[in-house]
């Protein structure tokens, strides 16, 4: 059996004042986290989570994007304090999401790179590099990661599927035996309705790949920090863990995984603590 927490979404924030800082498009991220994330968000019960997970014996934790609020190096270093405080034999897979390419200079700086590079992957490709990275579960599971995050405008918090990122998907996956099952985590959702500036550009493409390709399983997002287990026709189960730094719904996603079946236990914050929510049983 593989188990697996998947979390989301920490947006660990840090309020900043000094020019330089707010001179990008961190001025909207300083007055949305002022008037509304600093009040619906908290980074204490996150710290609950090392020994909860030393409890549950994992292999891995996926963090599918959203680290910090707006970029800043000091968020970037809340992260990391975050998850140095696990178990250093508990491997990581993190890809970015948009709040980690939140302005032009962190993109082209590769702050996310500098803090969060995977050293548990197949050195053949590399999210910094390539935008996609392989990681090797067992004899039956893979798991791929994307990074679909650019620097975008000023209101804008959309993605990019890029034809170079379908490229390099389409010949992975073409590589990868059709009897071996695969995890694939973006941080974006695909089937998701919400507004376009939200939106993950050329989602279609995306969509008509995996469709091509029973042997996805998963798929596995952040992003609309809102809980979800679905399942559309020749498409593989879409899950979103929730937002796992919510102060009151906060929510994180655990996976029993064994051949061909695989049971979600969805974990919420209750009266302070992590508490069992719900489970799906899935079979493939």
């Amino acid at each position: 059996m593989i188990k697996i927490a998947q979390i989301s979404d920490l947006h660990f924030s840090t309020f900043s004042l000094k020019i330089k800082d707010l001179f990008s498009k961190r001025l909207i991220g300083m007055v949305n986290l002022l008037i509304n994330r600093k009040k619906s968000y908290i980074d204490k019960h996150l710290y609950k989570l090392p020994s909860l997970f030393r409890s549950l014996d994992l292999d891995y934790v996926f963090i599918s994007g959203d680290l910090t609020s707006t970029s800043l190096i000091k968020e970037f270093e809340k992260a990391k304090k975050f998850t140095s405080s696990f178990d250093k034999d508990l491997k990581f897979f993190i890809i970015p999401g948009n709040h980690d390419q939140y302005t032009k200079k962190a993109f082209q700086k590769d702050f996310f790179y500098n803090f969060f590079e995977n050293k548990n992957k197949l050195q053949t490709k590399s999210l910094k590099k390539d935008k996609i990275e392989i990681l090797s579960l067992s004899d039956k599971w893979v798991s791929i990661g994307l990074d679909t995050t650019l620097a975008t405008s000023l209101f804008s918090a959309s993605g990019l599927f890029s034809k170079d990122l379908e490229k390099t998907l389409i010949e992975i996956l073409d590589a990868i035996p059709k009897d071996k099952n695969i995890i694939l985590i973006n941080h974006f959702p695909i089937i998701h309705i919400a507004p376009k500036r939200k939106h993950l550009k050329r989602r279609a493409v995306l969509l008509d790949i995996i469709k091509k390709h029973p042997n996805i399983k998963l798929y596995l997002h952040g992003h609309t920090h809102k809980l979800a287990v679905e399942k559309e026709d020749n498409l593989p189960f879409m899950i979103c863990s929730g937002c796992s730094s919510h102060k009151k719904n906060g929510s994180f996603n655990l996976f029993e995984i064994e051949n061909d079946k695989c049971k979600v236990i969805n974990y919420k914050i209750k009266n302070n603590s992590w508490q069992k929510n719900k489970t799906w049983q899935l079979h493939f």
